[in-house]
């Protein structure tokens, strides 16, 4: 009887033991799993980093490169580039930047001051691009005949649709029939177009000058379309999954 109880009582410690190492290698699988997703996601935002570094370079070179061959000459088509490529290249590429996600320039910042500096930027923009547009109209005699031209006069009417009546005003007047998410995200979407218009126009502006070498004009033309690639991406992404997450209509 003492015999058999005493099997008995060496037997638990035994099943603990073996419950012991179970729950151990079982927390150190998830300890591993962890560290691997951690590391993961430091190359990830490592690499966005990188992206958003090489992006804000390039806007500042080619802004800069532009300006550097428009303002030396006063005139109305040489003003028309320089507050375009304000407007396009500079003011609004970092504008999309800074709620886009990870840029390193606004990390700081909290997300109410950030929205703060993305439409103060945009509406810099805006005034910048429509003052260039305003300006070439009034120089030329023939309007919108050139791909150039039609294209930068869809992306200033898309613009001005969304400055006068953007997302706050949508949100208000349908938000008992489209839930804000979707109205933020056609905003959203509305905004990329009226950008990725915009650089296109610019990159058939290139083509016009003169003075440059067709390799001057290509080079610019692949770095505009970088900077839009590069500062949709995020945007883009992220819209998205903020749409598949959020419920969209209102039942």
């Amino acid at each position: 009887m003492s015999r058999k109880g005493g099997i008995a009582m060496t037997s638990l410690p035994l099943r603990d033991t073996k419950v012991d190492i179970a729950s151990s290698s079982s927390s150190s699988n998830s300890s591993v799993n962890s560290e691997g997703s951690d590391t993961k996601r430091s190359v990830y935002s490592i690499c966005v980093t990188g992206l958003d570094l090489v992006n804000h370079i390039l806007i500042v070179c080619l802004t800069a490169f532009t300006l550097y061959h428009s303002l030396p000459s006063a005139s109305a088509f040489n003003l028309h580039v320089t507050l375009c490529t304000l407007g396009y290249v500079l003011l609004m590429s970092e504008a999309i930047l800074i709620l886009a996600g990870e840029s390193i320039l606004t990390n700081f910042l909290t997300h109410r001051a950030k929205k703060h500096l993305h439409w103060i930027l945009q509406v810099l923009g805006v005034a910048c691009t429509v003052a260039g547009v305003v300006l070439i109209f009034c120089k030329k005699s023939v309007h919108f005949r050139s791909t150039h031209a039609i294209l930068g006069i869809t992306s200033v009417s898309l613009m001005l649709f969304l400055t006068l009546f953007g997302y706050p005003v949508f949100t208000l007047r349908f938000r008992n029939i489209v839930r804000p998410v979707l109205t933020k995200f056609g905003h959203n979407l509305l905004g990329m177009l009226c950008f990725t218009i915009g650089i296109a126009a610019q990159c058939y502006g290139y083509k016009k000058f003169g003075s440059w070498t067709s390799e001057t004009k290509n080079m610019c033309i692949a770095v505009a379309a970088i900077i839009a690639a590069l500062s949709l991406r995020q945007a883009f992404f992220k819209g998205v999954s903020t749409i598949f997450r959020g419920t969209l209509w209102k039942n």
